[in-house]
């Protein structure tokens, strides 16, 4: 029995010609299809609206509004099974409403419909195109995970039960599984990449194929650079890497269930149903003759540097930092340090938080703490980067030429990356200058 299993991007539920030619993709195909759905955006936007302002909403509100979205999808009149999963989540939404009971375990309860009401629209919009699609819900193949609510790591799934399925198209809402308790724990926002990932290799079939990007994987973001070439091919870690940045929409952990199985990613073009491979990621290092493969780029990052000429010889100030700001669920993207100043790489979101915790724990040995929040990180990818010559000169250079100041920067804890933090007003000025001193041809 050949299987497939494809990663349907929730944006595809309002693209009628793209559902139409993944159907016409499909049509080729003999086996069983099991496609991973994330949430449709409008769907997501209305529970974290409806989560973020609980008290004062009304969630019959959310109902008539979930119900509105599917006719301006379907056409249709709503179906039972929509119309029930919208009950649930209202009932959810009152329940918190009137206990206060807003744990991140609830939350996720809550925020799954997103991924369930989707998949009812695209089987919905399946039997319109004359295509039959059946709903898989993670609970009925026992999808477990890890109670790490909003970070789930996937565990395990019934075989057995996915075995007895029969050929045909498959619909499984994405991004969320069973804990040991019965509980609902999603894998994070936009992770039906990494659910499908998980379901590729535990089902053995031998390629996990993306319906798609809404970002896709280019030298640079194409808002920044004009004719910007897509690239066709990337390391599991070289697509890690870039999946951390604004303009890649790949979830960071698609490639942790592949990667030891060597199993592949293709990333499809939704405009034909030939099934076209646009970008293919597996273990094969390919290391151009540039070295560089692609420059990215985001502002969501905050730098809050610790200072004081005691920080190189206090023992545990980094260890304090760590521990305080993971029990406040706050994620340090990265550490730079020097004998005089720790610099912490934070999300944007996070900072303000940051620097008022640092604060409480008075530090004898740190003199300084400074949050700057107006900065942007640059990533130069690429395999090679510490055996090749010269690359760091030339980054430098670029940077230098148009006289733009470099915050911060940090290379050499892995084989393929170097970062620049510079300001946000530099941030495009930056990629440009990177991009064309690697990628225009010279005269």
């Amino acid at each position: 029995m050949s299987d497939r299993v494809i990663r349907l991007n929730g944006i595809h539920a309002g693209d009628t010609r793209s559902i139409n030619n993944l159907i016409t993709f499909l049509n080729k195909q003999e086996g069983r299809t099991f496609i991973i759905c994330s949430a449709y955006p409008e769907f997501q936007d209305i529970i974290d609206a409806s989560l973020g302002d609980i008290f004062s909403i009304n969630p019959k509100e959310i109902d008539e509004q979930l119900g509105f979205h599917f006719f301006k999808i379907t056409g249709s009149r709503v179906t039972a099974d929509y119309v029930e999963l919208s009950r649930q989540a209202e009932d959810i939404l009152r329940g918190i409403r009137l206990t206060g009971d807003y744990s991140r375990a609830l939350k996720d309860q809550v925020e799954c419909f997103s991924e369930k009401l989707t998949a009812v629209v695209f089987s919905e919009q399946f039997r319109l195109l004359g295509r039959d699609a059946e709903i898989i819900y993670p609970e009925a193949i026992s999808m477990a995970v890890t109670p790490e609510y909003g970070s789930a790591t996937y565990l395990s799934l019934d075989k057995e039960v996915l075995s007895s399925l029969k050929n045909g198209v498959y619909l499984l809402p994405g991004s969320y599984g069973i804990t040991e308790n019965g509980k609902i724990a999603r894998a994070g926002e936009n992770a039906a990449d990494y659910t499908a990932a998980f379901f590729t290799r535990e089902t053995g079939v031998h390629k996990l194929e993306l319906w798609g990007l809404t970002g896709s994987f280019y030298r640079a973001d194409p808002e920044i650079v004009s004719q910007v070439q897509m690239l066709s091919r990337l390391t599991y870690s070289e697509a890690s890497e870039l999946a951390y940045f604004d303009h890649v929409s790949f979830h960071p952990r698609t490639v942790e269930p592949l990667e030891a199985e060597h199993i592949p990613v293709q990333v499809i073009y939704t405009g034909s149903g030939d099934g076209c491979v646009e970008t293919i990621i597996n273990a094969e290092t390919y290391i151009e003759p540039q070295i560089v493969k692609g420059v990215a780029c985001t502002d969501d990052i905050s730098l809050l540097r610790l200072s004081g000429p005691g920080v190189g010889l206090k023992p545990g100030i980094l260890a304090r930092v760590a521990s305080r700001l993971n029990s406040s669920g706050i994620n340090i993207k990265s550490v730079i340090t020097s004998q005089i100043s720790i610099h912490l790489l934070l999300d944007k979101l996070s900072g303000s938080k940051a620097l008022q915790l640092m604060h409480q724990l008075d530090f004898e040995a740190v003199q300084e703490i400074v949050l700057i929040d107006d900065v942007s990180l640059i990533g130069v990818i690429g395999h090679g980067m510490q055996q090749s010559y010269g690359v760091s000169a030339k980054i430098f250079s670029a940077i230098a030429a148009q006289k733009i100041n470099v915050v911060l920067s940090g290379s050499g804890a892995s084989d393929l990356a170097s970062y620049l933090v510079v300001r946000s007003s530099d941030k495009e000025k930056s990629v440009r200058e990177i991009y064309k001193t690697f990628f225009t041809p010279e005269c």
